[in-house]
């Protein structure tokens, strides 16, 4: 049985602004989306390890990375994008959330005990 791995979540699909298809030519068809990976224990997400953003044309459904585009206005407003628009989840830090707060606990629970000795 597998307890650890890497899992993704998606980035929600985002309307470039202007520019082109490199492919297909077609205006204001461009979207960006993606995933993020990370890393989880007993599928509880503890780090997150990378993003994979890339755009696709709802016209001619082409795939492309921002290496292919060739229109400048379509460049700027994805990496505009892909900067604000696609942070890191907070539940990727729930495995280390749970494991503070345990440790905290630990910690703190002698203090709160009475002993009579």
């Amino acid at each position: 049985m597998i307890i650890f791995g890497t899992s993704s979540s998606a980035i929600p699909p985002e309307k470039l602004n202007g520019g082109y298809c490199p492919y297909c030519k077609a205006e204001n068809k461009m979207w960006i989306q993606g995933y993020r990976k990370y890393f989880h224990i007993f599928w509880i997400p503890f780090l997150p390890l990378w993003k994979k953003v890339y755009s696709v044309c709802s016209h001619c459904k082409g795939v492309f990375e921002k290496q292919e585009f060739q229109c400048q206005k379509l460049i700027i407003s994805f990496e505009n994008i892909e900067h604000n628009k696609t942070k890191v989840l907070w539940y990727h830090f729930t495995g280390i959330i749970i494991v503070t707060v345990l440790l905290i606990l630990i910690f703190i629970t002698p203090f709160f005990t009475k002993s009579n000795i």
